[in-house]
């Protein structure tokens, strides 16, 4: 009987480089609780989609993700054959993904109860059993214009988020003070001057919804932007989207309680609207363009159609 095998792909530039420095402790403590680790590092954007699918090809049966919510998505696009078509096909559908968070945000593993603590996650991990999770695919417009699709684990949005995750990403002095900060700075410097976008946003066969739209969340899991409880009730194992769409807001109403989103009480809000579908599909209206934000990374716009594939990836966790 052939051993399982398992593979950690490693951003070594996660969590501003802290990853590099921490990885042979890291490691040393997996093997000692799972058994042999093969070890594959990124060194490009992108990178851990390819380095997934090398492994998935050559019959790794265990992908774990080292890294932020960007690496993890970058390597559950490694697990699907690239969507050039309307398929969605999975490179070795008896592979598993796992979670070792060393990022800047861990919000995917908040909707799992996931530990971030060393100990805790190795532990975790070392008791772990699959489950079936959904993932969402979506088709967009990149930032030439053309067609293009990825999938996505946690949470794809629009709107404000797009414009945030952008300024997040090219932020130096706000993310070495911690995550939560530099998403806030940025939601505070995206919030002054931002060009509320038009959209048509439709649910399944419900009736559409023509929105100003601050920030629309097509969500799997429940958390994004370091810990915003965005989408309270979603669950990544349901069949369905949880749509959370913001819309029409003033700046003053924004900012009136700016902690609400936190502890996912802006959903009483009137001006949120959340929805359920397997499939949404938002078009821009006259106006500006409306930014895509797909885990914290910022691949192009509207117009975009997002949809679900229930569990179709085996988690374990």
């Amino acid at each position: 009987m052939t051993t399982p095998r398992t593979r950690a792909i490693v951003n070594p530039n996660s969590s501003h480089g802290r990853t590099r420095h921490n990885w042979p402790k890291m490691h040393q403590a997996l093997e000692a609780a799972i058994g042999p680790v093969e070890v594959a590092f990124t060194d490009a954007q992108n990178a851990a989609t390819a380095l997934t699918r090398a492994a998935l090809h050559d019959g790794v049966d265990l992908i774990i993700a080292v890294g932020g919510d960007g690496t993890v998505n970058e390597v559950v696009n490694g697990f699907f054959h690239p969507p050039t078509g309307p398929d969605n096909t999975l490179i070795r559908p008896q592979a598993a993904l796992a979670l070792f968070t060393s990022g800047s945000g861990g919000d995917f593993r908040r909707s799992f109860d996931l530990p971030l603590d060393l100990p805790g996650q190795v532990a975790r991990l070392a008791r772990a059993s699959d489950r079936p999770i959904d993932i969402g695919r979506l088709d967009y417009t990149d930032h030439d214009g053309q067609p293009a699709a990825r999938y996505f684990n946690n949470i794809a949005s629009f709107g404000l988020s797009g414009l945030v995750s952008r300024r997040v990403n090219q932020a130096t002095f706000s993310k070495r003070i911690n995550s939560r900060f530099a998403f806030f700075w940025a939601t505070l410097r995206a919030m002054f001057g931002y060009q509320m976008p038009r959209v048509r946003i439709t649910a399944d066969d419900q009736p559409p919804h023509e929105l100003g739209i601050n920030t629309a969340a097509v969500c799997n899991g429940r958390y994004f932007g370091a810990g915003m409880h965005f989408a309270p009730n979603a669950r990544p194992d349901d069949g369905r989207f949880d749509v959370v769409i913001m819309h029409d807001m003033t700046t003053r109403e924004l900012l009136r309680d700016p902690n609400a989103v936190y502890h996912g009480k802006h959903i009483h809000h009137p001006k949120v609207l959340s929805l359920t579908a397997r499939r949404v599909v938002a078009e821009p209206l006259p106006g500006p363009p409306a930014l895509l934000d797909v885990d914290g990374e910022t691949p192009g716009r509207l117009p975009a159609t997002f949809t679900i594939l229930p569990a179709v990836l085996k988690f374990r966790c």
